[in-house]
């Protein structure tokens, strides 16, 4: 119980009829009431104080209760806290994904204010238990010789430590298991038996089955999600130790578990059991016990779904426009504090307008091919940007400009961020499938900082649906792409790809490995984050936070027999180090730096620390790219240049020439472009270079005079100028 002489209750729901009746009810109960209206505010409460026992609406305008539920029981502070949920919805698969998100019990409306009573006294008691049960020591392996108090819970002697080596044994017979094996198995607790059937050998149903057999208990291949009991165990403990508490299939309390020999179980299990009384067990895999405990596991919905109405469903409604929900928003939005922070649900048609609003910006940018999206605080407005082929363009100013607080704790959710941390950047991932009206798949990295008006909000799309296009489409001169072709199909030696964020290496390495790849080689990458997922290919996303640095990544992929490596980025001279000793020992190394042009990434390897000599023996080819911005095929307008334009674009200067400049049309918004074509600078050195590569103190100029007058290297810009000769720019 929480600190003070009474019990406290948190009553969350919507309707403050219902609210003010549960408190007027518990309040002449004996019990302390805190009120909430919606699940954020809900969450916030609970983080600040303690409670016995949380009422629970399951509709509700922000969050469902489903959702609130899910994130109490993420937070150990308040996973045992047991939560009732108060609805119209009381069907079986209503009750069972209660359970699945940690739910101790279900109060179907209309409420019978007995009901209340009986249900808040009963589960009091389980709030105690609960706190009983995670807070206390470690348990360890129980005596063979202990003596059980006289009138306590029976527990079958079958459990035992000295049975569970026996058990081993049985095992080891029954699988046929190796000499080896067997000692593997022998020095197994029997928290790890499960574990360890990989090394093994053993799959867990035949260790499950085993344990049934040797135990003489009934084994269970389908659990019916029906027969699970609510508010008999935390679920984050069933989720922990395989175990589900199940309507009474004999005498006493039933229970389905992977394993009774977990000391764990054995006394959580004790601690539910009346004085002298055995329970009922039966034996199942963890994988069976896992799915009936995972989200949308057996045949209903995910606890993250939104919830199902009581009614039959309406016809779908449009979705709001924008400014539509900017209306609704500025006659019932309140400014809140924002709450703790948690995993948010999708959302649905019938979902709050911050969701609908921040979901409907997403979704246009998608539509609009915008590779960023910029939400970002003003003095008196939100205003919305969208970065499109390159350039940026308003595209909303919300009003009013608190606004950003909620639209910015939603993004927070979606990513799994802090909702509480205002002061500090903070970066995530949304998986915005889960989220969207159209099925569309696609990705936004997220990164929020505090500026001077509020938190600033900036999304790269990640389009994993978008093809990987070939190396033909990429703008590749002629020239360029030969060239190139040539030096990605070497077994050995490092393929380098130069410039700013947003200049499209990333596209460019994976064409490369897609041009590459076959059953004959072996491919790694490490990646930060992963953007496209290649069949053929066995990709890494770096973890920067727990050590998974790309230095690391590398030297793990040393030790996999790779045939071609891909590394994100080249950042450090620990990373440099090793990219240059795997391309020169028989590895075809791709990764990327940034730098301005080519011939600077010698100069920016040197400053790193790498000796010349290195770099010149290992670099097969550095390609520097930029995109510029593609003319609009269908209302692009021809025109000829005069004798000052001719010479910029390097056209003769006599002779007809045409060139195009852009004009709008509905295919292009108006702006005259679409999409955008890639610029190159390919530099392939030759023995000259590399001489030249390994002079003391040659300058990044002196190396591009080479590449372009030895190596007849184009630049970027007459590159570019190609580009605009042939109409495309």
């Amino acid at each position: 119980m929480s600190d003070t002489a009474k019990p406290i209750a948190l009553c969350v729901d919507d309707d403050a009829d219902i609210r003010d009746w549960m408190e007027a009810i518990l309040s002449g109960h004996g019990w302390d009431v805190v009120t909430a209206d919606a699940g954020l505010p809900a969450l916030l409460a609970a983080r600040k104080q303690t409670f016995d026992l949380i009422l629970l609406d399951v509709t509700m305008p922000d969050l469902t209760g489903y959702e609130v539920c899910s994130r109490l029981q993420d937070d150990p502070k308040t996973a045992t806290i047991p939560v009732i949920f108060v609805t119209a919805l009381g069907d079986e698969e209503d009750k069972i994904r209660a359970f699945r998100v940690g739910a101790a019990d279900y109060l179907v409306k209309p409420i019978q204010e007995k009901s209340l009573f009986q249900m808040v006294d009963l589960h009091l008691v389980t709030s105690k238990r609960w706190k009983e049960l995670t807070g206390r020591h470690p348990v360890v392996a129980p005596a063979e010789t202990k003596v059980e108090p006289a009138g306590a819970p029976r527990w079958d002697s079958r459990f035992r430590p000295s049975e569970f080596s026996r058990f081993k044994e049985f095992l080891a017979g029954r699988a046929k298991l190796s000499g080896q094996a067997k000692t593997v198995l022998g020095r197994l607790s029997p928290a790890e038996i499960y574990a360890q059937s990989a090394t093994l050998q053993v799959p867990e149903r035949v260790i499950a089955e085993s344990m049934a057999q040797f135990l003489a208990l009934p084994y269970r291949e389908q659990i019916d999600p029906k027969g699970v009991r609510l508010g008999v165990l935390p679920t984050p403990f069933c989720k922990s130790n395989s175990i589900l508490p199940v309507v009474n299939e004999g005498p006493g309390n039933s229970f389905v578990l992977s394993n009774p020999f977990n000391w764990e179980v054995q006394e959580a299990v004790k601690r539910v059991l009346q004085r002298g009384e055995s329970p009922t067990l039966i034996l199942a895999e963890p994988a069976g016990i896992q799915k009936l405990l995972a989200p949308g596991g057996g045949t209903t919905p995910a606890p993250d779904a939104p919830p199902k109405p009581a009614a039959p469903k309406e016809p779908p409604r449009k979705m709001a426009s924008i400014s539509e929900l900017e209306a609704k928003l500025k006659e019932e939005y309140v400014p809140i504090q924002t709450p703790l922070s948690a995993r948010e649900g999708s959302a649905n048609e019938d979902s709050a307008p911050i969701i609908q609003l921040v979901n409907s910006l997403i979704e246009a940018a998608y539509m609009q091919g915008a590779s960023d999206i910029h939400i970002e605080p003003a003095e008196e407005e939100v205003v919305v940007r969208y970065r499109v082929d390159g350039d940026m363009r308003i595209v909303n100013r919300l009003k009013p400009a608190r606004l950003i607080q909620p639209m910015v704790a939603r993004l927070k959710i979606m990513a799994n961020l802090d909702i509480a941390e205002h002061r500090m950047p903070q970066d995530g991932r949304i998986i915005f499938k889960q989220y969207s009206r159209t099925g569309a798949d696609f990705d936004l990295r997220l990164a929020i900082a505090p500026m001077n008006f509020g938190e600033k909000a900036v999304m790269r799309i990640l389009d994993k649906q978008k093809s990987v296009l070939p190396l033909t489409d990429l703008g590749f001169s002629p020239r360029n792409l030969e060239l190139y072709r040539e030096k990605i199909a070497a077994p050995f030696g490092m393929v380098l790809h130069v410039g700013p964020t947003g200049s499209g290496k990333s596209m460019t390495l994976y064409a490369a490995l897609n041009e590459i790849k076959n059953p004959s080689i072996n491919i790694h990458t490490a990646e930060d984050p992963i953007e496209y997922t290649l069949p053929g290919i066995n990709q890494l996303q770096v973890h920067k936070e727990i050590g998974l640095t790309f230095a690391r990544a590398l030297r793990s992929f040393l030790r996999l027999d790779p045939d071609v490596i891909l590394v994100g980025e080249i950042r450090d001279r620990e990373t440099a180090d090793i990219a240059i000793e795997a391309s020169l020992t028989g590895h075809l190394l791709l990764s990327t730096l940034h730098t301005n042009d080519a011939p600077a990434t010698i100069t920016r390897f040197v400053e790193m620390g790498v000796e010349p000599y290195m770099l010149s023996s290992s670099v097969l080819v550095i390609c520097a790219q930029r995109l510029i911005r593609r003319l609009c095929k269908h209302c692009k307008e021809a025109y000829a240049p005069d004798a000052m334009q001719r010479q910029f674009v390097g056209a003769p200067a006599s002779g007809e020439v045409t060139l195009y400049k852009p004009k709008g049309c509905e295919k292009c918004n108006g702006s005259g472009y679409k999409g955008r074509v890639g610029i190159h600078e390919v530099l392939a050195p030759d023995d000259e270079f590399r001489v030249a590569v390994n002079k003391h103190g040659v300058t990044t100029e002196e190396l591009k005079r080479i590449a372009v007058h030895k190596l007849g290297m184009t630049t970027l810009f007459w590159d570019a100028m190609e580009k605009v000769r042939a109409g495309l720019a």
